[in-house]
C-alpha cells in the first residue's frame, strides 16, 4: 500500500494527529482499486509539486508586489473605512493563487516569504536620508537566496533568530580530515529554520500587517549596532479600537484551517487569549453593564 497516500487519506482526531485506526480501511479500500489509479494519483501530487516549484518564484513576486501596493493604502473615513480595501485585497490574493492552483501551505509560505522580504526592505531605508542599513541588507541578501519555505520560517524569527541562521553555518565548520584538510561548514536546513522559528519566534513588533504593540516600539540602530533598542512608550489605543479589528480579522479566517497544521500552531500562541475573547463574545448583553 502506498504511503504517501495513506498519509493524504488517514482521518485526522480532534488534535490534528492520524488516526490509525481505520488503517484496515484504507487498505481494503485501495486493494479494490486498479494500480493505474493508485499510480495516477500519485503522479498527480508529485507534477504538481514539480509546478508549484517551477513558478514559486514568479508567484512570490507577484505577491511581493501585491503586498507592497496594499500596505501604502491608508485608512480614511470614505475611501478607506477601516482600511477594509488593503484587507479585501489580501484575500483576495490568497484566494486567487489557490484559483490559480497553488495549495494552501504554499500561499501561506509565498505570503511569509513576501512579509519577509518587504519588511527587510523597508528596515534598509527607513530612517536614512542616503545610503542603505547594512545590517538590514546583509539580512535581505541571504534571505532571497534562501527557499520560499525558509524565508516563510524566517518570517516567524525575531531579528537574533534571522542572525543566527545567517551564521549557523561558520558555527557548525568542522575540519573534514587529514585528506581534504579543509574546514567546512553546514548550509541551514529547513529543520534548521523551523528549530530556529521555536528558539527565536518573532515579536509583535516585527509583524507586517498588524498594529504595532502599544506599549514599545522598535528603534532603528547603527550599521555597527547588532542590538535592537526597545523603547517604552505610552501610547493610548481604546479597547474599542482593538474590538473592532479582532472582530475584522476573525471574519477572514476560513473554518478550513483546521486542516492547515501551520495556522494552528500559530493560533495555538494564544490559546488562552483566544478563550477569554470567545467567552466575552458569548456573554449575553443584557448582563453587560456600561460605567
Amino acid at each position: 500500500m502506498n504511503s504517501e497516500l495513506v498519509k493524504t487519506f488517514t482521518p485526522k482526531n480532534n488534535q490534528g494527529e492520524s488516526d490509525f485506526r481505520y488503517e484496515s480501511d484504507l487498505v481494503s479500500i485501495f486493494e479494490s482499486m486498479r494500480p493505474d489509479v493508485l499510480k495516477g494519483l500519485n503522479e498527480f501530487k508529485e507534477k504538481k509539486d514539480e509546478l508549484e516549484k517551477e513558478y514559486g518564484s514568479l508567484a512570490l513576486e507577484f505577491c511581493i508586489n501585491w503586498l507592497e501596493y496594499t500596505d501604502k493604502l491608508t485608512a480614511d473615513d470614505t475611501y478607506n473605512k477601516f482600511n477594509y480595501r488593503s484587507k479585501v485585497l489580501r484575500k483576495t490574493l490568497i484566494e486567487g493563487l489557490k484559483d490559480r492552483g497553488f495549495a494552501s501551505s504554499k500561499v501561506s509560505k509565498l505570503i511569509g516569504a513576501a512579509t519577509l522580504q518587504l519588511k527587510l526592505r523597508e528596515g534598509m531605508y527607513k530612517g536614512r536620508r542616503e545610503g542603505v542599513n547594512k545590517r538590514f541588507h546583509d539580512m535581505y541578501e541571504f534571505a532571497i537566496n534562501q527557499s520560499i519555505s525558509s524565508q516563510y520560517l524566517m518570517n516567524g524569527m525575531n531579528y537574533q533568530g534571522i542572525a543566527a541562521a545567517m551564521s549557523y553555518e561558520k558555527d557548525t565548520t568542522q575540519w573534514t580530515g587529514s585528506k581534504t584538510d579543509t574546514f567546512v561548514g553546514e548550509k541551514p536546513s529547513v529543520r534548521v529554520f523551523e528549530r530556529l522559528k521555536q528558539q527565536y519566534p518573532t515579536t509583535e513588533d516585527e509583524t507586517r500587517g498588524r498594529k504595532r504593540n502599544p506599549l514599545s516600539q522598535l528603534e532603528r540602530v547603527s550599521d555597527n549596532d547588532d542590538s535592537i533598542k526597545v523603547i517604552d512608550t505610552e501610547v493610548s489605543v481604546s479597547q474599542e479600537e482593538i474590538a473592532k479589528e479582532i472582530v475584522s480579522l476573525a471574519r477572514q479566517i476560513k473554518p478550513e484551517v483546521w486542516k492547515d497544521q501551520q495556522i494552528i500552531s500559530i493560533l495555538k500562541q494564544a490559546q488562552s487569549e483566544l478563550w477569554n475573547i470567545a467567552h466575552i463574545a458569548a456573554l449575553p448583553e443584557k448582563e453587560l453593564t456600561t460605567n
